[in-house]
């Protein structure tokens, strides 16, 4: 007797062959081919209908539901009530309980069974206002008492002030545009007129433009860090009565990244001599007159390594424009399960790979977005791998409120993940053998699977992460840009974006106010910074010397 699935290749497709087909099975006596072949159909039906679910409710969470990957502890045990009894049984003594609680929910109450969280601390009383930032100016504005109750009532005398009820406003004084008029001035010699004039060199950033390092260093910051689009910037400053066209504010954002770039550069050189990078990517609207559509999609790539962040633009998809940057590099590389890893060569064609298998770390965020895809889907055994999830992820947030080191972190990873993970995986490899293909649950365990190795890698050394959450975290600031400017002009301008990407991404890194930082370096960079000195600059190097020299305000380059 041959198994549905095995039945299903012989299916007719048409209706009216699958009745006749039946009334000659049925006809010739053949009961047991005939069941075979309408459970077969069943099951085709069943999948079909399963895999079309499953994309209809993916969709209607694009249009309308919740885009964070977070799942909270009450949606899991929910997800596990719609299991009840069909929960798969896990190994005996399961890893979670001591992380997860000593209570366990009344149905099922065995193998790996999530355990509801500690019960919830009551609540706190009322606080009183966090105090103002200290660091603000602060100005003293005495308010008198009116003229008319300045004297007693009763004998006239008048009032003597015995102190003051002090209280505090918060107030915003708005930005505001100045003119700075620059006399440069001549010298000369009255007994020697031959010797002619000597005039001081200006300190204008941009010599056929007017703008100072401040405006150019709002323009661009506005654009990466509050991804406000140029036409927007030019609205906003009409109202201080400025007029500037967007395509003036163009060649002003190009001017200061230019002026930049040596310090992206810098950054990126320090990016990849770090033992341990982390990648991903992300897509990019870009304008090409030569394009059929006239628009093409390029990628931004985002690197991560020595606590800086590296942003680089290539013009598609293939591996050789990352390998390019890659090609010196000689540690580990995280990122998801991207395939051009592998084909990334030095070189050449003929070249070694330039991170093979044995240097390739995997995502656990990753991993689990296919298992919460499945759960919002519907299929509560997805609620399984999420609670091994939250389980594994509480214990890194423990240890970096510990402030392990790296030893200690990954002592506390073989003692307590790595029972987890094992768990895990082993319910990984049994549901997947049951599972029907094309399913989100089968696509989130055969992702796993395939990056089982990988990822079990990141538990090995305490310096690795066990995701690519920092490079998530950079790229979303490129995501909600994409969303105002919609697309870069061309690819000059795309290498552009990622060259404000990577020194603003790498502010933010290190706590640094961008717009102090950005008025500094171009007025620096452009009064002719030593080119020897330019890790001075780097948003590291500077935070430390800012922390250092709090009221230094010398900048030159001496």
């Amino acid at each position: 007797m041959t198994s549905p699935h095995q039945s299903q290749a012989q299916l007719p497709a048409d209706l009216a062959d699958v009745r006749r087909k039946l009334e000659q099975l049925a006809a010739a006596g053949q009961i047991p081919e005939l069941i075979e072949l309408v459970l077969g159909l069943l099951v085709q039906l069943r999948d079909k209908n399963t895999a079309l679910s499953a994309r209809l409710a993916s969709a209607l969470r694009e249009l309308y539901g919740r885009k964070s990957q977070k799942v909270s502890t009450e949606q899991l045990m929910l997800l596990f009530a719609e299991l009840g009894e069909q929960a798969p049984p896990g190994p005996a003594g399961s890893a979670l309980s001591p992380e997860l609680g000593t209570q366990t929910p009344p149905e099922p109450e065995q193998g790996l069974v999530p355990q509801p969280p500690e019960p919830p601390k009551p609540p706190r009383g009322r606080r009183g206002r966090a105090p103002l930032p200290e660091h603000l100016p602060r100005e003293t504005r005495v308010v008198p008492v009116p003229e008319a109750e300045r004297t007693c009532p009763q004998c006239g005398a008048d009032k003597k002030c015995i102190g003051h009820r002090t209280s505090e406003v918060l107030e915003f004084v708005p930005a505001q545009f100045k003119i700075i008029e620059e006399q440069r001035e001549k010298l000369a010699c009255p007994r020697c007129p031959e010797q002619g004039v000597t005039t001081a060199d200006s300190e204008k950033v941009m010599d056929r433009g007017r703008p100072g390092p401040g405006l150019l260093a709002s323009i661009i910051v506005e654009k990466f860090e509050d991804s406000m689009p140029l036409y927007r910037q030019a609205q906003q400053y009409a109202r201080f009565g400025v007029s500037l066209s967007p395509s003036t504010l163009g060649d002003w954002s190009s001017f200061a990244l230019d002026v930049l770039a040596p310090v992206a550069e810098g950054i990126q050189q320090k990016v990849l001599d770090s033992c341990y990078l982390r990648a991903d990517d992300t897509g990019m609207r870009v304008l090409d007159r030569d394009h059929p559509a006239g628009v093409k999609r390029g990628h931004i790539w985002s690197f991560v390594g020595a606590e800086l962040v590296a942003f680089l633009y290539a013009p598609d998809w293939k591996a050789k424009h990352p390998a390019a940057l890659l090609q010196g590099f000689n540690g580990y590389l995280q990122g998801d399960g991207y395939a051009g890893y592998g084909a990334m060569l030095r070189g050449g064609d003929d070249g070694e790979v330039i991170v093979p298998e044995e240097r390739r770390l995997g995502c656990g965020m990753h991993i689990r977005a296919k298992f919460e895809k499945a759960a919002k889907g519907g299929d509560a055994r997805a609620a399984i791998a999420l609670t091994y999830f939250k389980a594994i992820y509480r214990i890194e947030a423990a240890c970096k409120t510990e402030a392990l080191s790296a030893e200690a972190r990954l002592m506390r990873r073989q003692e307590l993940s790595l029972p987890l993970v094992d768990e895990l995986y082993q319910w990984i490899h049994e549901l997947h053998l049951r599972l029907v293909p094309s399913t989100p649950l089968y696509i989130a365990t055969q992702y796993a699977i395939n990056q089982e190795a990988a990822w079990r890698l990141c538990f090995t050394d305490g310096r690795f992460e066990i995701d690519n959450g920092e490079v998530e975290r950079q790229l979303r600031r490129v995501a909600l840009g994409r969303k105002n400017y919609l697309f870069a002009g061309s690819d000059k301008g795309a290498q552009r974006l990622a060259i404000g990407y990577t020194i603003f991404g790498s502010c933010r890194m290190h706590g640094v106010n961008p717009l102090a930082w950005a008025t500094d370096v171009i007025g620096k960079l452009q009064a002719g910074w030593p080119r020897e000195r330019l890790d001075e600059l780097l948003p590291d190097a500077w935070a430390r010397s800012s922390r250092a020299a709090p009221a230094a305000g010398d900048t030159d380059a001496t």
